[in-house]
C-alpha cells in the first residue's frame, strides 16, 4: 500500500525519487497502525525533503492546509487539521524515529516545525552562538575609541555616518553584521574595521573569506584597492581572501573539514563577505571551527539572493536590523561616534551588534538604476512601470518581450556589446590578455533560468551562431574551443587555483600559437592560462544566470526573462540582477511576468528568527 501510495507523487515534478525512497524507508521504521496515518506521516517526509532541497530548513506544520495542498490530495490524506499532523507525528515518537531533539532521531518535532535532525542541530548551535557570544571579552577605553574613530573618519557629517556606526559597532561587539546594498562602502567599511582593529592590537591574526572563489577574488580585489587608497599599508593589512571551504580545510569527500570543534582555527578575527550566500550548515561549520575568543564580521546585503542550499542565515540575522538599538547600546554608540542613534526597547540580543549601511555612494537620488533596485526590493510594482517608461533616466531601460523580434534585440545587442572583446583579440592576441578580460567584463547578460529559450544554454547557443555568422568569432569544424570562447567554471579545482564561477577566454597559447589556452585573472592581479582540456567541470559563458553573477559587478547588464512563470521568479533575483549594473541595465520582460516577479517573495522557512526573538 504504501509504496502505491508514494509511486503517484512521481508524476510531480517538484518530487525527487530520493524523497520517495527516504519517506518510504522512515515510513516503514515508524511502525505505524492505520493506512491513513501512514499516508500522512509519509506525506510529512515527502514534503520535508522537498522542502529542503528547495532550500528550507523545516517543514512548518500551519502551511500544511486545504489552500496548499491540492485538493484530491488533501481528500487523500483525510482533510486533516492541525491536530491530525500533531496526532500522526506523536504516534511516530513511539518508534523513535521523530523527537523532541532530546533523543537521538531522524525527525525533530519541535514548535509546530519538523526538521532533519542535522538541520536542527545546526540551528539551534547557530542560534546559541549569536544570542551568547556577541559581547566582547576584551576591556576597551572610550578615549582610546574615540581617537580610533576620528583618525579613521576625518570628516563629521551632520547625518548619521552610518559606516562609522558600523565601525563602532564592530570594535565593542564580538560579533558584527554589516548589510547595505550596492555602492554603500562596505568594503571601505570593513577595511576601516580591521585597521581600527589593528591600531587596539598590532598582532591580531586576520583573516577574510567568502563563500565562493569568484566572490573571494573579487573581495580581495576591492579590499587592497581600499587599503591602499585609505593609505592603510603601514598596518600590514593583509588583502587576500580564501573560500570558506580552503579556510576550514575541506577533504576530498567536501563533506568534512580539518578544522572544527577540536581543531580550531588559529585566527583572532574571521571577516565573510557575501554571507547572504552562506548557508545554515556552512555557518555552523565556521561558527564550531572559530576559536571562543575570535571575532566574527559578517558582511552582506540581505536583500540580495539566499545561498543555493538550505537556509539563509544572514536574511534571519537582519530581520532585526530596523528595530534600532537597546537603550544603554544606543548611548554607547552616540558617545563613540557623535550621532544620536535610535533606540528600540525591546530588542534580541544579537540586534545590538546589526547595523545597516543606509547611503549609496555609487548611485544618486537620480539614479534609474538606484531608484529601480529599491522599487524592486520593497515590491513597488507601480513604481517599476513609471521607472521603467520615464524617458529622462538614460541608465535604465525596458523591452517589453511580446515577440520573436523582442528576443532577437537582445540577442543583437549582446554581439553589440561582445565585438568590443573580439576586436581587441583582433587587434593584440595575447600581446595583452589583460585588456581583453577587462573588456569581456564590461558587459553580461544575465538569465533567470538554465533551460530553454530563455535559459543560459539557449541563449549562449544562438549568441554563438550571431557571432560566428558575423564573421567576430570562427568555429572550425563545430570544434567546442575557438579563440574568443567565454568559460565558466563550475566545479572547483584546487590543483589549479580555479574555482566555481571563475570566468576565463580562450586564446592562442602565449608561445605557441598552434595551440588554445583559456586565460584567468587571479586576485593577485597575475593571469594564468590552461589548456581547455586540463580545465575542470565548464560552460560557455556569454549568457550566466542571475545566481551565479552575485557576487560580480558589470558596467552594463541585460536581464531577460522567460515568458512562462517560473516559481525562481521573485524580486530578490531581480534586484540581484539589477544591483550587478554600474552604470547600464535593461531588462527584457513580458510585463505580467515582471510584475509577478517584484509581487513574489520568497520566505525560506526556518526556526532560526524566534530562537533569536526569544534569545533560545
Amino acid at each position: 500500500m504504501l509504496n502505491e501510495w508514494l509511486n503517484q507523487f512521481k508524476q510531480d515534478s517538484q518530487v525527487s525519487l530520493l524523497d520517495i525512497h527516504l519517506a518510504a524507508f522512515l515510513t516503514n521504521r515508524a511502525m505505524l497502525n492505520d493506512d491513513i496515518t501512514v499516508k500522512r506521516f509519509s506525506f510529512l517526509v515527502l514534503s520535508l525533503s522537498k522542502e529542503v532541497r528547495a532550500g528550507h530548513v523545516c517543514l512548518n506544520l500551519t502551511f500544511l492546509n486545504h489552500a496548499t495542498i491540492e485538493p484530491l490530495l488533501w481528500l487523500a490524506l483525510g482533510s486533516p487539521s492541525e491536530q491530525d499532523w500533531n496526532t500522526t507525528l506523536e504516534q511516530a515518537r513511539q518508534s523513535q524515529v521523530v523527537s523532541d531533539g532530546t533523543n537521538l532521531s531522524p525527525l525533530v518535532f519541535i514548535d509546530d516545525k519538523i526538521y532533519f535532525q542535522r538541520m536542527w542541530l545546526d540551528e539551534k548551535n547557530v542560534a546559541q552562538y549569536f544570542n551568547h557570544t556577541t559581547f566582547d571579552d576584551q576591556p576597551y577605553y572610550y578615549s582610546d575609541l574615540n581617537a580610533i574613530l576620528n583618525q579613521l573618519f576625518t570628516h563629521h557629517q551632520s547625518q548619521i555616518d552610518w559606516q562609522k556606526v558600523a565601525v563602532a559597532a564592530a570594535l565593542t561587539r564580538k560579533v558584527a553584521i554589516i548589510s547595505g546594498g550596492p555602492g554603500t562602502g562596505k568594503t571601505t567599511t570593513v577595511a576601516k574595521i580591521l585597521a581600527g582593529i589593528l591600531l587596539t592590537n598590532p598582532n591580531a591574526r586576520i583573516v577574510t573569506a567568502a563563500p565562493t572563489g569568484k566572490a573571494a577574488s573579487r573581495l580581495t580585489e576591492s579590499l587592497s584597492r581600499t587599503i591602499e587608497q585609505l593609505a592603510f599599508t603601514s598596518l600590514n593589512l593583509k588583502a587576500e581572501a580564501i573560500t570558506l571551504h580552503r579556510l576550514l580545510g575541506a577533504k576530498a569527500d567536501n563533506s568534512s573539514f580539518t578544522h572544527n570543534k577540536n581543531n580550531p582555527l588559529h585566527i583572532d578575527v574571521l571577516v565573510i563577505d557575501e554571507a547572504s550566500m552562506v548557508d545554515l550548515n556552512m555557518m555552523a561549520r565556521v561558527i564550531e571551527a572559530l576559536p571562543t575568543s575570535a571575532r566574527l564580521i559578517l558582511l552582506g546585503d540581505k536583500d540580495q539572493l539566499s545561498s543555493v542550499e538550505a537556509g539563509a542565515v544572514f536574511g534571519d540575522l537582519c530581520t532585526f536590523i530596523t528595530h534600532g538599538y537597546s537603550q544603554p547600546r544606543a548611548k554607547e554608540l552616540s558617545q563613540l561616534t557623535g550621532y544620536i542613534v535610535p533606540v528600540c526597547e525591546q530588542t534580541a540580543t544579537i540586534t545590538d551588534s546589526i547595523c545597516l549601511l543606509q547611503k549609496s555612494y555609487r548611485f544618486n537620488e537620480s539614479s534609474g538604476i538606484g531608484l529601480l533596485a529599491n522599487a524592486v526590493k520593497e515590491g513597488r510594482s507601480s513604481t517599476v512601470k513609471q521607472l521603467l517608461t520615464d524617458e529622462s533616466l538614460n541608465d535604465i531601460q525596458y523591452h517589453p518581450l511580446s515577440s520573436q523580434q523582442a528576443y532577437y534585440s537582445v540577442l543583437q545587442d549582446s554581439i553589440h556589446h561582445y565585438k568590443h572583446y573580439l576586436h581587441v583579440i583582433k587587434q593584440q592576441g595575447t600581446s595583452n590578455i589583460a585588456a581583453v578580460l577587462a573588456k569581456f567584463a564590461e558587459y553580461r547578460l544575465l538569465c533567470a533560468v538554465r533551460e530553454g529559450h530563455f535559459g543560459i544554454e539557449g541563449l549562449n547557443k544562438q549568441i554563438e551562431l550571431l557571432l560566428a555568422k558575423n564573421q567576430l568569432i570562427h568555429v572550425r569544424n563545430k570544434e567546442t574551443w575557438y579563440v574568443g570562447r567565454p568559460i565558466m567554471i563550475l566545479r572547483n579545482s584546487t590543483s589549479l587555483g580555479l574555482y566555481n564561477g571563475d570566468i576565463g577566454i580562450t586564446l592562442m597559447a602565449e608561445h605557441d600559437s598552434s595551440k588554445l589556452r583559456v586565460y584567468f585573472p587571479f586576485a593577485d592581479g597575475s593571469i594564468k592560462g590552461f589548456s581547455p582540456f586540463r580545465l575542470p567541470e565548464h560552460e560557455t559563458a556569454y549568457a550566466m544566470t542571475i545566481h551565479k553573477s552575485q557576487g560580480s559587478e558589470f558596467d552594463h547588464v541585460n536581464i531577460i526573462l522567460p515568458t512562462d512563470y517560473s516559481p525562481l521568479l521573485n524580486r530578490s533575483l531581480l534586484y540581484t540582477a539589477i544591483t550587478r549594473a554600474k552604470k547600464t541595465v535593461s531588462i527584457y520582460a513580458t510585463e505580467p511576468i515582471l510584475l509577478q516577479a517584484i509581487k513574489s517573495q520568497t520566505q525560506r522557512h526556518s526556526g532560526l528568527v524566534s530562537l533569536l526573538q526569544n534569545n533560545g
